[in-house]
């Protein structure tokens, strides 16, 4: 990623706050990291390698994938907020597209960029999320109706997630040009349609992670695990990668949109080659103190020095090392 774009659109912070995140977990059913690093321009950051595409791809491609096959991807993810959220980490952007696939169908949440790590009893009242899967109390908070809210804004967001994997759908038809106060006017008074081939335990489940009142929604794995359309799953066997997903990905051909990433590539990206230059050109420079009598004392060149101070270098491996005892 390139620190001058970052600090072009604002997201420095972001970036930031996610590698801080990021070093700090690790799980099944998270894409995880592996390895961070930078130079002078660029900060990279090596994670999980999943080959299978996200679950946007896939509802493009099917319209909507069948019951069990959502309903596992439920229960992976549902493993990695309550994960999450025991360490006090609120996701907050959970969708289709965050929702990534491995060569053998499982399901891995991604993109920590949203996210917010919050204290015991405490509340996050930033307007952060992706509209049409952000829970009531998020907009109730920007109109001032609540005063924050809490980690069970993601079962929402799943709730709507599962919802969009059966039906092809998001539950609530909502314009971009909706203000927050329209917006929950329509989560508050719109009636969600369950189709009648649909089961009372499937609508029950639905209703639980998409209730308006957050303290009678899903709040914890032991919810979903309790909940009769899901107690009779062995979520010892899914944690363990040991329940077999109903769709595996093509291993023969890409599970992406090559146009699009095409496009992104050629709108974002840098030619290799400069960036050779510059690594080569500026190594180690991080850590050269900014002279503030520089000619070169823009706020620009500022964010850049500020962001290679707080940037956290991390290997996995060290982790490993010092598990085993090996570190030394």
């Amino acid at each position: 990623m390139s620190k001058r774009r970052c600090i072009d659109k604002g997201v420095a912070a972001n970036v930031i706050r996610e590698l801080s995140l990021l070093s700090q977990i690790s799980h099944p059913f998270i894409v995880n990291l592996w390895f961070s690093f930078q130079d002078k321009d660029y900060m990279y950051m090596v994670s999980d390698l999943l080959l299978g595409g996200d679950l946007r791809f896939h509802l493009n491609q099917q319209g909507k994938f069948a019951e069990d096959r959502a309903k596992l991807y439920i229960c992976e993810i549902s493993l990695a907020v309550e994960y999450l959220h025991k360490n006090h980490i609120i996701h907050r952007d959970i969708k289709p597209e965050n929702i990534l696939l491995d060569d053998q169908g499982h399901a891995h949440l991604t993109d920590l960029n949203l996210a917010t790590k919050l204290e015991d009893d405490q509340l996050a009242t930033s307007f952060s999320g992706t509209r049409p899967y952000m829970a009531p109390e998020i907009y109730g908070c920007a109109v001032g109706d609540v005063t924050g809210y809490n980690d069970r804004v993601d079962w929402w967001s799943l709730g709507v997630a599962f919802y969009e994997m059966l039906r092809g759908r998001t539950p609530f038809e909502l314009s971009s040009k909706y203000t927050p106060e329209q917006i929950l006017i329509v989560l508050t008074e719109s009636c969600i349609a369950f189709p009648a081939s649909w089961t009372s335990d499937l609508i029950s489940f639905l209703r639980k992670m998409m209730s308006l009142n957050p303290a009678k929604r899903m709040a914890s794995i032991d919810d979903v695990k309790n909940h009769p359309y899901t107690e009779r799953i062995n979520f010892e066997a899914v944690l363990h990668l040991k329940t077999a997903p109903v769709f595996v990905p093509c291993k023969e051909g890409l599970n992406c949109d090559p146009m699009h990433e095409i496009e992104e590539r050629i709108l974002v990206s840098t030619p290799i080659h400069k960036r050779r230059h510059y690594a080569n050109a500026h190594a180690n420079c991080a850590s050269t103190p900014i002279d503030t009598n520089s000619a070169d004392h823009t706020p620009q060149s500022l964010a850049l020095h500020e962001i290679s101070q707080v940037f956290v270098f991390f290997s996995k491996l060290l982790i490993f090392d010092r598990k085993r005892g090996d570190f030394h």
